[in-house]
């Protein structure tokens, strides 16, 4: 299945394959586009937007993943500016704002974690810890110069303890089970004792946490995916096209083995190529040109499964939209929950109200293979016992399901090792480049990055071979 073909503009006669039409896979698509490149975009589901996926079910959007997004996701803003005579100027500006509240005790207290006034009044730590979250401004002001948000392989250094040892040691174990731990679990999971501190890190400079101008988190005002549809409409993109492998072809340029519904099938004379999917699936596709330290890289990323309840409710909730954080010692099935009320125009109709919840990384893990109403029933029991007669007024609901790259202890340091062979390639005349929630992080701004950065790579090498001239 194809879409129609790209527009008739004056290319430079170079030709690249992206593989994958998720968020970092369209923004290396339109970038590499717009620098007057042929692209052909190849995706194995018939659908484009990755994660971003979902399903329009009674008025509500049901979302195939976590959706509240960054207030400074300044990749994520700039890609849909670029797409504004598409429709999708105004998706994320200005995001709907959310806000926290942590669940404790069977009570939702309303929390502001990105200032340190706030962040001292979150209840739950002892009094005698509060004084230490005075260290945080100096602790990021030594950290910052390693912290890059499109290259995060760059904070290597410092990745050698985890989430739970560094807060532990700075700030106290409370402010770790009611500070920052709930601050990176509806992004990276819950599992602080094995999260590398880089991760929380980036997070906090993301967000501001601490600083004089915090970037509190929102969501879109419509359907996210609605900015991948944007981006596809200027590209080819065949769907429902699974890549089997990429080859290097002897005379030059790459070699692409198809499968879709006609059978197997080869394309040649792709000048680069772009894998913008999961890490497994990137070493199955690549594994003819992988060099042995890029098999061992690949064999070492972990990916975790990730599974959301999307819940449309009857009824509506006033004020605004609501992160609700659990902490871990409230032994829930569930690690966050946004409560988003309804407007006109917007993902729940005016009048009513959704729900998206995350599992815990040990739900998802045991349950990942698992029927959806099953999922779906035990997390609703859940809820219910978060939100008391919440159940009365559930109307629908949607399972998400994913695979996401866990950022362990060390995996900072495989990023470096990976970027160095990657540039070692690149020299030698490899132009075979990837982006993925692996290499930057597994948020949607991440994903955008991640293409980004793979078409400035590829621009840049191929300016290098003289090949910005228009033909």
């Amino acid at each position: 299945m194809s879409d129609a073909a790209q527009p008739d503009e004056a290319t430079t006669g170079r030709r690249v394959a992206v593989l994958g039409a998720g968020f970092a896979g369209l923004r290396a698509a339109t970038a590499i586009r717009a620098a007057g490149h042929r692209v052909d975009v190849f995706e194995a589901r018939t659908a484009v937007g990755g994660r971003a996926r979902g399903e329009w079910c009674a008025g509500h959007w049901m979302d195939g993943s976590w959706p509240v997004l960054g207030g400074r996701d300044e990749a994520l803003a700039r890609f849909a500016r670029d797409l504004s005579e598409r429709g999708v100027g105004d998706l994320l500006t200005p995001l709907r704002p959310v806000q926290t509240a942590l669940l404790r005790g069977g009570e939702t207290r309303p929390v502001d974690g990105l200032q340190l006034r706030g962040a001292a009044r979150i209840p739950g730590p002892p009094i005698w810890e509060r004084p230490k979250l005075l260290r945080w401004g100096r602790l990021m002001g030594r950290y910052a110069p390693l912290l890059d948000a499109t290259h995060p392989e760059r904070a290597a250094d410092l990745d050698y303890r985890s989430v739970a040892d560094h807060v532990s040691l700075y700030f106290g174990r409370g402010a770790l089970e009611f500070w920052l731990a709930p601050e990176v679990q509806s992004v990276h999971g819950d599992s602080v004792d094995e999260l590398s501190r880089v991760a929380l890190l980036l997070h906090a400079q993301s967000r501001g946490i601490g600083g004089r101008r915090p970037a509190p988190p929102g969501l879109p005002r419509r359907p996210l995916v609605e900015l991948a549809q944007a981006a596809a409409e200027s590209v080819a993109i065949q769907r429902a096209t699974q890549v089997q492998r990429v080859d290097e072809l002897a005379s030059g340029g790459y070699r692409l083995e198809l499968l879709d519904a006609d059978g197997t099938r080869a394309e040649s004379g792709f000048d680069a190529v772009v894998i913008a999917v999961g890490a497994s699936e990137a070493a199955r596709i690549a594994r003819p040109l992988l060099t042995p330290a890029e098999r061992d890289f690949f064999d070492r990323v972990e990916e975790r499964p990730v599974v959301t309840l999307s819940v449309a409710l009857e009824g509506v909730h006033a004020g605004l939209p609501q992160e609700i954080r659990l902490p871990r010692r409230e032994d829930s099935a569930i690690t966050s929950i946004v409560v988003e009320p309804g407007q006109s125009g917007g993902r729940a109709p005016e009048g009513r109200s959704q729900l998206v919840i995350r599992a815990r990384d040990a739900f998802a893990t045991r349950w990942a293979d698992t029927a959806s109403d099953v999922v779906a029933k035990n997390l609703l029991s859940s809820l219910e016992l978060a939100i008391p007669g919440i159940g009365e007024r559930v109307m629908t609901t949607h399972v998400g399901r994913a695979s996401q790259a866990f950022f362990g202890v060390g995996h900072y340091r495989e990023l470096a090792n990976f970027a160095k062979v990657q540039r070692d390639r690149r020299d030698l005349g490899r132009r075979v480049y990837y982006a993925g929630d692996y290499l930057v992080g597994p948020t949607f701004e991440s994903a955008t990055r991640a293409g980004q950065r793979a078409a400035d790579a590829l621009l840049a090498d191929l300016a290098s071979e003289g090949d910005t001239q228009l033909v």
